[in-house]
């Protein structure tokens, strides 16, 4: 909660800006739905002096403050307890969910961007780059996410494998080693069958890393790596979306990265892939 650490820090700030905080924390709920300008009203203060604010804060402006606020507000507090109102309602025409649906992807992407650490994600690339085999375990719609992942990495010469099944998982885990990198993804971080598989990793020396929505869970402490992934509780709340597009968006920085390192290696396979399967389909047109 790195946001809302800052914003308790009152020292750091002028008269004006701790009024706005103040202003702010004790109005949770509204900052989701308010405009610069209207928070400027309510604070007695300007436009130009919360985005002075947003800047100290480290942010850009007063948009990407909203989402990371907004986000760790949400983190805060009890479960289903959320400040977010619903995406949408039965109120959306198909011009809204076209224009919401969008801005919710984009906010999620940006929410996820926010969290990441630089040297964290270099430091998993070089799990990548170092593993044989890269394990992948998930469960129902995170399992679709762990399929795209593997033929992401197949295209970057990395041999991936998804496991779906309680007894696929637990065959994969006990036939793992330290050659092998386990990615798990849990959007609640309390399933109990990954949190059985995690352990079997661990016992096996394997290094994991966890995809999910906080760290404080048990499969988040069994895992050598933690990256957190944009989340909201609800299904109405469109919860899943958001999940998957954060993991699919980390998934796509890891593969570009490695992508990067061994950018000539992969556009000569990939060449020798084209070239291969442009006879295929020439004897396929024979036959």
């Amino acid at each position: 909660m790195r946001l809302l650490k800052a914003m308790q820090e009152k020292e750091r700030f002028s008269c004006t800006e701790a009024a706005i905080v103040d202003y702010i924390l004790a109005h949770p709920a509204q900052i989701a739905e308010m405009t610069t300008r209207e928070l400027a009203e309510k604070t007695y203060t300007s436009p130009a002096g919360i985005f002075r604010l947003c800047q100290k804060l480290g942010l850009k402006g007063y948009n990407e403050f909203k989402i990371k606020f907004t986000s760790e507000i949400n983190r805060t507090l009890p479960c289903g307890a959320h400040i977010m109102h619903r995406p949408i309602t039965g109120k959306d025409t198909t011009s809204d969910i076209v224009r919401k649906l969008a801005q919710l992807e984009v906010e999620a992407i940006e929410e996820t961007k926010n969290e990441m650490d630089l040297q964290q994600l270099e430091r998993i690339a070089a799990l990548l780059d170092a593993a044989n085999i890269i394990d992948i375990y998930a469960y129902d719609q995170n399992y679709s996410l762990a399929q795209m992942a593997v033929y992401n990495f197949l295209q970057i010469q990395r041999t991936a494998v998804a496991h779906n099944s309680l007894n696929s998982q637990l065959s994969a885990a006990l036939c793992s080693d330290q050659s092998h990198l386990a990615f798990l993804i849990s959007r609640s971080g309390i399933n109990q069958r990954l949190i059985r598989t995690a352990k079997l990793l661990r016992d096996r020396g394997v290094k994991t890393v966890l995809l999910s929505t906080s760290g404080q869970t048990e499969l988040a402490q069994l895992c050598d790596e933690f990256l957190y992934v944009a989340n909201t509780v609800d299904y109405l709340d469109l919860g899943g979306n958001i999940f998957s597009v954060g993991v699919r968006y980390y998934f796509d920085v890891l593969v570009s990265i490695i992508l990067s390192q061994h950018f000539t290696e992969v556009e000569k396979s990939y060449q020798e892939f084209e070239n291969y399967l442009g006879h295929a389909e020439d004897k396929d047109r024979l036959w």
